[in-house]
C-alpha cells in the first residue's frame, strides 16, 4: 500500500489532466488536500461496495486514535464491537440506496483506543470511479457539549428536586406552625370576650396583635416561596372593582384617623365597576400599599385615588396611594421591591414588619399585567401608583330569590370534630360553648365511628391525624352516605394544611369548605352558617 493511499483519490480523468498540465494539477491536488486536512472534524471516505475505509484526514485519526495507514483498506468491524459495527452497515446501506444527505444529530462512538465518544455525522453518498459509489462522512465530535448538557440536566434535575423539598418543607412548617398559632390565638379570642380588667385587656390586646403579626408573616413566606416555584396562578371572576378598593380603604381608614391623619378616596368617572380578575390578590396589592402610607405617615394625610380607561379589549386601573409620611431616598427606592428590604432598615428603626409586603405585590401586579411605580422625597411622603389589567364584566345579576330551607336550623348544633391536638380540641369546643354539642375524636378513625353511631348536623375534620387522616375519614363519610342513601352532612376541612394544593385536595375530597388555621371565633361561624345554608338548600 502506498504511502499517499490515504490522501484524496484520483480518477483517470483527472489524471489526464494532471498529465497534461502538470503544474495545475499539483496545485490542485495539494490545495485539495491541504483543505481535506484542516476540516476541523472526521472527515471520512468509504467504499461504497464492502465499506472499506478509502481516506481518513487527521482529525478522524485523532478522534479514533488509529493511525492513518491502520485504517485505510479495513472496515468498522475490524475496529469497533460487533453491535456498533452492525448499525454503522446498516446505516450506510441506507445512505446509499437514498442518494440524499442524512443527519445523526447524536451518534455514539466507541473509539478503539479514545474512549467513548458522542458524535454529530453527516453521510452522503459520492460517484467513484465508473459505477462505484463510496461514502462521505463528516462527524463533529460534540462530546464535550453532550457533557454540558448532562451535567445541565443533572443540574436541573436538582434544581427541581431542591424546589420540591423546599415546597414539602414549607408545606410542613406552615401545618407545624399553624397548629400551636391556632391554639394561642383562638384561646386569645375566647379569653378576650370574658370579662377582663383594663390592664388584663391591654395585655390580650398585645397577644391577639402579635399572633395575628405572626399569621401574616407566615403567609407572607408562603405567598413568596409559591410564587418563586412558579405555582401562583390567577383566579378569575367577576367582581366589583371599585367595592373592593372601597372595602381595602375601609380596612385602614379608622387606623388612619386614630393617628389623627386625614384619610380620603376617590374615583374617576365615569369608572368600571364590574371586572374580572382575581378579587384576592388585587385586594393584597391594595391592601399593602394603603396599609403602608398609614403605617409610615406620623401627620399630615394618605390619600387613595383610583381610575379606570378602556384598553382594547381590557381595562387598565390606575390606582394611586399619596401620604405625607416619611419619604425614602433615590438608594432605598432602588430596593424597595426586593424581598425583607424595608425603607427604615437600621436596628433601631421604628416601624415593624417583614419587608415581604411590596415584594409580593408587585408580582402579583405584574401577573396581572401590570406595575408598581414609586416616587418619594425624604422628609416629604411617597406616591405608589399600581396599574394592572382586568378584563370588563357584565353588570350582576340581580341575585335569585332564597329557596326556603327544607327545614329550620336546629337551635343547638351536634358536631363532629376530628382533631388530635389537644389545645385544638379544646379551642374549637371554648368557641363553640354554647352554641354546640361537640364530640371530639382524635383520628379519622375514630371519627366514623362516631359517625355510624350517631348523628351529626356539622362534620370538622383535621386533614393531619394519626390511625386515619382526614382526607381518607371525609372520603368514606362521602362514601358511606351514598351506599346508605343518608343525607350529606355538611364537612368543614379545619386544618393547618392552607397551601393551594393542600386546599384542592380537601375539596376534591368531599369536604364542603376549608377553614385555615389559626382561625377565628367570626370565621368558624361564619364557615358554621355557610356550611348548613348549603344543606339546607341541598346543594
Amino acid at each position: 500500500m502506498a504511502k499517499d493511499d490515504h490522501h484524496l483519490p484520483r480518477d483517470p480523468a483527472a489524471a489526464t489532466d494532471a498529465a497534461s498540465h502538470p503544474a495545475k494539477a499539483l496545485h490542485s491536488w495539494a490545495f485539495l488536500d491541504a483543505v481535506v486536512e484542516s476540516v476541523p472534524a472526521m472527515l471520512v471516505v468509504k467504499n461504497g461496495r464492502d465499506g472499506r475505509f478509502v481516506l481518513v484526514n487527521r482529525t478522524g485519526e485523532e478522534l479514533l486514535g488509529v493511525p492513518r495507514e491502520d485504517l485505510i483498506g479495513r472496515n468498522d468491524a475490524d475496529f469497533f464491537p460487533p453491535e456498533q459495527a452492525a448499525f454503522f452497515a446498516e446505516m450506510d446501506a441506507k445512505v446509499l440506496a437514498s442518494d440524499r444527505l442524512w443527519v445523526i444529530d447524536e451518534e455514539p462512538l466507541k473509539t478503539p483506543h479514545n474512549g467513548d465518544r458522542w458524535l454529530q455525522t453527516k453521510k452522503i453518498a459520492i460517484p467513484g470511479e465508473g459505477d462505484e459509489k463510496l461514502l462521505l462522512i463528516i462527524s463533529e465530535d460534540i462530546t464535550e457539549r453532550k457533557k454540558s448538557a448532562i451535567a445541565l440536566e443533572a443540574a436541573l434535575e436538582r434544581a427541581r428536586a431542591a424546589s420540591v423539598a423546599k415546597s414539602e418543607f414549607l408545606a410542613n412548617m406552615s401545618h407545624e406552625i399553624r397548629t400551636p398559632l391556632n391554639g394561642v390565638l383562638g384561646m386569645a379570642q375566647v379569653l378576650a370576650q370574658t370579662e377582663l380588667t383594663p390592664r388584663q385587656r391591654e395585655m390580650m390586646d398585645v397577644i391577639l396583635s402579635s399572633g395575628r403579626t405572626l399569621n401574616a408573616l407566615l403567609s407572607g413566606i408562603l405567598d413568596l416561596a409559591k410564587i418563586e416555584a412558579g405555582e401562583v396562578e390567577l383566579e378569575t371572576a367577576p367582581f366589583d372593582l371599585r367595592a373592593a378598593v372601597t372595602a381595602c380603604a375601609a380596612t385602614f381608614e379608622g387606623l388612619a384617623h386614630q393617628k389623627g391623619l386625614s384619610f380620603s378616596l376617590d374615583f374617576d368617572e365615569p369608572f368600571q365597576q364590574r371586572v374580572t380578575g382575581d378579587a384576592l390578590k388585587f385586594g393584597q396589592i391594595v391592601n399593602n400599599l394603603i396599609s403602608n402610607a398609614v403605617k409610615f405617615t406620623c401627620e399630615g394625610s394618605v390619600s387613595v385615588h383610583a381610575g379606570t380607561r378602556a384598553d382594547g379589549d381590557e381595562v387598565l386601573l390606575t390606582l394611586t396611594v399619596e401620604d405625607t409620611g416619611e419619604g425614602f431616598t433615590p438608594e432605598v427606592q432602588a430596593s424597595l421591591f426586593e424581598r425583607f428590604v424595608q425603607g427604615d432598615g437600621s436596628i433601631t428603626r421604628r416601624f415593624g414588619g417583614s419587608g415581604l409586603g411590596l415584594s409580593i405585590a408587585l408580582r402579583f401586579a405584574k401577573l396581572m399585567g401590570g406595575d408598581i411605580a414609586c416616587v418619594s422625597t425624604p422628609g416629604e411622603g411617597a406616591r405608589f401608583t399600581l396599574t394592572t389589567r382586568l378584563a370588563p364584566a357584565a353588570p350582576e345579576a340581580p341575585a335569585p330569590a332564597r329557596r326556603a330551607p327544607k327545614a329550620a336550623a336546629p337551635e343547638r348544633l351536634r358536631v363532629l370534630l376530628a382533631e388530635d391536638h389537644p389545645a385544638n380540641q379544646r379551642v374549637v369546643e371554648l368557641m363553640l360553648d354554647g352554641v354546640a354539642d361537640v364530640v371530639v375524636t382524635e383520628d379519622g378513625e375514630a371519627a366514623l365511628r362516631a359517625y355510624q353511631a350517631q348523628d351529626f348536623d356539622l362534620v370538622l375534620m383535621d386533614t393531619q391525624m394519626p390511625v386515619m387522616d382526614g382526607l381518607t375519614a371525609i372520603q368514606e363519610i362521602r362514601q358511606r352516605e351514598r351506599a346508605a342513601g343518608r343525607v350529606r352532612i355538611p364537612i368543614i376541612s379545619l386544618t393547618a394544611n392552607a397551601m393551594p394544593h393542600q386546599v384542592e385536595a380537601c375539596l376534591a375530597a368531599g369536604a364542603d369548605l376549608h377553614l385555615a388555621k389559626p382561625v377565628t371565633v367570626s370565621a368558624l361561624f361564619d364557615a358554621i352558617a355557610q356550611a348548613c345554608e348549603l344543606a339546607a338548600e341541598g346543594v
